[in-house]
């Protein structure tokens, strides 16, 4: 017959003990004030206890981890298992090892407690102080499924800032884990345990604060974790520095990226359950008192861009979680990969942004760029991750605010932060932004930098799913004026010409143009972009100045263009009149040009038209002579029409002494038009005198009549003449050239 051991129960009405302390090294581990146990029942048969009350008082733990990452209670056992002693106790007493114990408590009661918690795992410590802790509890079964409920409460700190409190009510179920409840946490040292998760950032988190208030609803299962919050939370005090991210030398400012006063979500819900998308939904987002510091690199590249490490990237060293989140850390990980290809569900409720500030900061360009947009005030409507139709919807924005202090700032349209690929249309006006702190960019892509003036703007900007950024640009420069040239520069343009050429009499530019560029282009800036836009009209100024002015005179090059004469003529046309008042017009409205007029003529290609031109002089005066005659005004005269022509021409003829065919009684023959032209023609001489005066005559005749339009001589000018043809396309015109005064 087999042998049964005897029932063996130990019962204790009440169990009390004061000043318990746990020590090694003269180091206090664990310790209470008062620790007490009422109605305790202890069965070592079936392996059960049970304990009507348990209270302590002003019990202290000390959980700690070395930098050998061995955990203090790995330290206090003398006989780790696998051990002599460990092995020879478990053989001792078979059954007893092979039936586990269960564990009942009536109620529990922690008051007055503390913990003290110390990671030196990694190359950052994770240290903070959990005081006041208060627990409340009651009917807890370790192995069973059953609800107790619980209350817990505490104050938690660490560094030098105040403790934040955190108070949860509700209920807690052991096997399987799960509890639901209220939870209410308020100015929580996020950042104290920013080791466990800076794997997944550039950034190093200095301070974050949070807050919740609201439900708890966890459960853990074999599928995965599900987690439910409902509520309102917030992140106060953020402030992030550089981190990992290049800090590019000679930069001689803080390395803080990110703050902000308070991001508060109200209205939080967050849903996850496993083999589900992720749900979030925002009600109402308020960011107030936030700072970014944007920084374009030496290759143009964003650090915005890099807060985040990218999937795949080697994450620097990390720091392992405490044993007691490994168990969490696992149950979240299996509906983390199997969610991997299902996209979030986010949806966000308008969102305020109160008193902002963005430090910029270009070193793409030399000398390097900084500006300030300060004052951010606006809103952002709803929007959400979730397509409506074949895209995003758009959500409005509205900001306003001030570029380097003074400038108002105005930015409206519609956009999508959740929307991947990017997709905005936004319009952004500013008003009477002072210009020299932009020197930078006007040295690199003119070679000037600029003494003073104000910039007027109001773009509209695009971005399609495919990163092509397309913009309308209305800009207003005022007053504007460049500096001498700067030796060095990348570039070296005619900017002062261009000033002059686009100002109206006032000193202001008022141009529209187009921006364009990809936002996949590491490259990309919108100021070089203006930039790039304006560089290339002073080209074009430069290139083409009349055009600019006029619309284009035609012929010319470079910094001139012309007006065209007949061949052998000095005879302003029509034409050549209406291009000219084109002209006037726009030097009158530009009082900062002036121009000098060049005429040229050629013997080479003029000759038979010179001396034609002549000719017809020649008829107009004997038209002129018979109107004397006949009593009437010479000035008045009108042009020789061609059937005036044969008759003035034969007039002509008679008159002048020329060797003449005669006929058989001496006297001159009558001739044909065309015989009487030949003979004439050959009795008029043209040299390169003829050709030098031509040309004089056609720049005078070119200036008398600017001067008629009322344009000041001062800024009028007669040059040289020029009497070679240069080129097969070479004509017969007046150059004008124009400069500043």
């Amino acid at each position: 017959m087999a042998w049964a051991p005897p029932d063996l129960k130990f019962k204790a009405r009440r169990i009390v003990a004061d000043g318990l302390a746990l020590t090694q090294a003269k180091t206090a581990l664990a310790s209470v004030g008062r620790f007490e146990l009422v109605d305790a029942e202890a069965d070592m048969t079936k392996h059960t206890l049970s304990i009507a009350g348990f209270t302590a008082t002003n019990p202290k733990v000390l959980v700690e981890r070395d930098d050998g990452k061995r955990w203090m209670f790995e330290r206090w056992m003398n006989a780790p298992a696998g051990s002599e002693n460990g092995s020879r106790a478990a053989a001792a007493s078979p059954g007893l090892a092979a039936k586990p114990w269960q564990l009942f408590l009536g109620t529990v009661a922690i008051d007055n407690g503390a913990v003290s918690y110390s990671d030196k795992a990694g190359p950052t410590p994770v240290e903070f102080e959990i005081s006041a802790l208060k627990l409340s509890a009651q009917k807890i079964a370790p192995g069973t499924a059953a609800a107790s409920p619980i209350q817990l409460s505490g104050s938690i700190g660490a560094g030098r800032a105040e403790p934040g409190r955190f108070d949860y009510k509700g209920s807690l179920a052991l096997k399987p884990l799960s509890t639901q409840g209220r939870l209410e946490m308020a100015s929580i040292p996020a950042h104290a345990l920013k080791a466990y998760y800076a794997d997944a950032l550039n950034i190093d988190i200095r301070r974050a604060f949070l807050n919740y208030s609201g439900s708890v609803n966890y459960a853990a299962a074999p599928a995965g974790m599900s987690l439910k919050l409902a509520g309102d939370t917030a992140l106060d005090d953020f402030r992030a520095n550089s981190g990992t991210l290049t800090q590019s030398p000679g930069l001689n400012r803080s390395n803080q990226i990110l703050r902000w006063k308070t991001l508060s979500l109200r209205g939080l819900q967050v849903d996850m359950v496993p083999n589900t998308p992720l749900a979030v939904d925002v009600r109402e987002t308020t960011l107030t008192d936030f700072f970014a510091r944007v920084i374009v690199d030496a290759t143009g590249r964003v650090n915005l861009q890099d807060l985040s490490k990218k999937p795949g990237a080697p994450p620097p060293a990390s720091v392992a979680p405490p044993a007691t989140a490994q168990p969490a850390a696992a149950a979240a990980k299996a509906p983390a990969s199997e969610l991997a290809g299902a996209a979030p569900v986010i949806n966000f409720g308008p969102m305020n942004l109160v008193n902002g500030r963005i430090d910029f900061t270009d070193l793409f360009v030399k000398p390097n760029y900084s500006a300030e947009l300060s004052e951010l005030n606006g809103k952002l409507s709803a929007f959400s991750s979730s397509p409506q139709g074949s895209k995003p919807a758009l959500a409005e924005l509205e900001l306003r605010g001030k570029a380097q202090q003074t400038a108002p700032l105005e930015i409206t349209g519609k956009l999508n932060p959740l929307a991947k690929p990017l997709e905005l249309d936004i319009t952004a006006k500013v008003r009477e932004l002072d210009l020299p702190p932009l020197s930078p960019y006007s040295v690199r892509y003119a070679g000037h930098g600029i003494e003073r003036g104000k910039l007027s703007m109001d773009v509209t900007y695009k971005i399609a799913p495919n990163g092509q950024l397309t913009a309308t640009n209305k800009l207003v420069l005022n007053q504007l004026k460049f500096g001498d040239p700067v030796e060095g520069a990348p570039n070296s343009l005619p900017v002062r010409l261009a000033v002059a050429l686009l100002a109206d009499r006032n000193g202001v530019i008022d141009i529209d143009f187009p921006v364009s560029g990809s936002l996949n282009d590491p490259q990309f800036s919108i100021g070089p972009l203006i930039f790039k836009a304006i560089v290339n009209l002073i080209v074009k100024a430069a290139a083409a100045p009349f055009a600019l002015l006029t619309g284009g005179l035609g012929g010319g090059s470079g910094e001139s263009s012309a007006i065209a004469f007949a061949p052998g003529s000095a005879a302003l046309s029509p034409e050549a009149k209406e291009s000219l008042d084109k002209v006037a017009k726009a030097l009158m409205d530009r009082p900062g040009l002036q121009m000098t007029v060049v005429g040229t003529a050629s013997l080479e290609r003029e000759r038979d038209a010179y001396q034609r031109q002549r000719l017809r002089a020649r008829t107009q005066s004997e038209k002129r002579r018979a109107a004397v005659l006949g009593n009437e005004n010479p000035a008045d005269v009108a042009p020789v029409t061609d059937a005036e022509y044969p008759a003035l021409l034969e007039a002509v003829y008679k008159r002048t002494e020329i060797t003449k065919p005669r006929n058989m009684i001496g006297l001159a023959k009558d001739l044909p038009t065309s015989e009487m032209e030949d003979l004439l023609l050959a009795g008029i001489s043209v040299d390169e005198e003829s050709m030098r005066q031509l040309a004089v005559e056609r720049g005078a005749a070119v200036r008398d009549y600017l001067l008629a339009q009322k344009l000041p001589s001062e800024r009028l000018f007669m040059g040289a003449v020029r009497t070679r043809a240069t080129g097969a396309d070479w004509k017969p015109s007046a150059e004008l050239n124009l400069a500043t005064r």
